[in-house]
């Protein structure tokens, strides 16, 4: 009866020993919060404005949007450049063997239409004379051409305004997609750093957890060769530390994961062993409902780029009903004519002429149909941005009650926690009273294990819907 009772106490040492020891750090990061020896010695490690700070200098989605804006100010210039004059200079050279000496005097009279003929007096009798006839200043058997042209457009229709106005707006959509794409990173550098944050703590959780369980199963064991304790016990034991072992592989996973997404982010080698500062500090959000709303109406950039495509809308339907109007422009010329290549020569003429054109086309259906089609899109892209704006405010609503549920299971798993480790408390009182089983101390110190993780879990993704709640009211930065 007293070795029995001996035997039953060292057991009840052995398990309580081995769960205090798994749990005294899960229980000291519970009250304190501060980072652990390890984090101590292993070095610097990435804080999350540092991430941040890096992703949005390194990531590569923020100098491509920004390549997109450059592209859309030189297509503005370009739309701006169409107001001025255009000049164009052309050099022409050629050659016509009708029109050399011989073949002139050999066709003389031949042909009534290739050739102008005048009657002169031959001997006082009139005859027909080819015209033009040699000799001449300028040999009209070749001719070399210097032609300059100035065109200056006087009136489109409003077809160059809102061209450029298009343009314009490009760039204004161009420029706030730039701080789309920078929000946008941030967000997943922040999911990425939490996710990563909470794999540790999870592995860390499952780590004490196993270091537990591995030192009740011998000590179980132990107790079965001595005959005191049933083989069901230790495979009991046996299957919680499977289950265990089972959740830190999954844990280690999910760290490499979060880890990958996190140096991808910020342009790490993707076997970079990134480390991250542990900070579980809680603070409230003071964001309430309706007042989300009317923050992601005044702060969303993507509802500023719908009213910009509506707007791109509306200029291309005066484009395309501009081609219905008439166009005014006036034309410079001026050419020099030499029968040498060298058209700048003295011998050389110069002429010059002013032009004024007007067109009008009347390709009415095609004409037509293009500003019909124009219209359609206008209409589209007014339904697209309620539709976006509509999308936004859910997206919002979403986030926002994500983000309380995540709030309240803090204080809720909080209180677990308490409750767990008292009940803990007891069966091991109870143990001593030879009341309880083992068992029932392996369960209580499973669910307080269990309890702090999904406490860690609720903190972590509290931050996590936070972020995206302040994503899609266009605030975070």
């Amino acid at each position: 009866m007293h070795k029995a009772r001996a035997a039953t106490f060292a057991l009840f040492v052995a398990i309580s020993a081995a769960v205090v020891a798994g749990l005294a750090p899960l229980t000291d990061a519970l009250g304190a919060e501060k980072p652990s020896r390890r984090a101590q010695r292993d070095g610097p490690r990435l804080a999350l404005s540092q991430a941040v700070a890096i992703a949005l200098n390194q990531n590569l989605r923020i100098p491509e949007a920004q390549l997109t804006l450059q592209e859309r100010e030189s297509e503005r210039r370009s739309a701006y450049s169409d107001f001025f004059p255009q000049g164009q200079l052309q050099y022409i050279a050629n050659a016509s063997k009708y029109m050399d000496a011989g073949t002139t005097q050999a066709l003389a009279n031949a042909h009534d239409s290739r050739w102008t003929a005048r009657f002169g007096l031959d001997n006082g009798v009139p005859s027909p004379v080819i015209n033009p006839d040699y000799p001449y200043r300028i040999d009209p058997y070749r001719s070399f051409t210097l032609v300059g042209t100035i065109t200056q457009p006087v009136y489109t229709g409003g077809k160059l305004v809102n061209a450029y106005k298009y343009a314009r707006l490009g760039v204004d959509y161009a420029g706030i997609q730039v701080e789309v794409e920078r929000q946008d990173v941030a967000l997943e550098v922040y999911e990425a750093y939490y996710e990563l944050m909470q794999g540790e703590k999870l592995l860390e959780v499952a780590d004490q957890s196993i270091r537990a369980l591995e030192a009740l199963r011998n000590q179980t064991l132990e107790f079965y060769k001595a005959g005191v304790v049933p083989k069901v016990d230790v495979l009991s034991t046996e299957g919680q530390l499977a289950q265990a072992r089972i959740e830190r592989t999954q844990a280690v996973t999910d760290i490499e994961k979060a880890r990958a997404a996190l140096n991808f982010l910020l342009r790490y080698p993707q076997d970079t062993p990134t480390k991250i500062v542990h900070d579980y500090g809680y603070a409230p959000s003071g964001y309430t409902l309706p007042g989300v709303y009317e923050i992601a109406a005044a702060n969303r950039l993507e509802i500023r780029q719908a009213n910009i495509s509506v707007d791109q809308a509306l200029a291309l339907i005066r484009v395309a009903q501009a081609d219905l109007l008439p166009s005014v422009a006036l034309q410079v010329q001026g050419t020099r004519l030499n029968d040498d290549w060298n058209a700048l020569d003295k011998e050389a003429v110069n002429n010059w002429e002013i032009q004024g054109t007007l067109s009008w086309a009347f390709d009415m259906f095609r004409t037509r149909e293009t500003v019909q089609a124009r219209r359609a899109a206008h209409a589209r892209a007014f339904v697209s941005r309620q539709l976006l704006v509509e999308q936004i405010m859910e997206a919002v609503k979403q986030a926002y009650l994500d983000m309380k549920r995540y709030e309240s299971n803090i204080f809720d798993t909080r209180k677990a926690v308490e409750f767990r480790r008292e009940n803990f408390r007891i069966n091991q009182e109870r143990y001593k009273e030879q009341v309880a089983t083992y068992i029932e101390v392996l369960d209580a110190q499973r669910q307080l294990a269990q309890a702090e993780g999904e406490y860690y879990t609720s903190l972590i993704q509290y931050r996590i819907s936070r972020a995206v709640l302040e994503r899609a009211m266009g605030v975070l930065r």
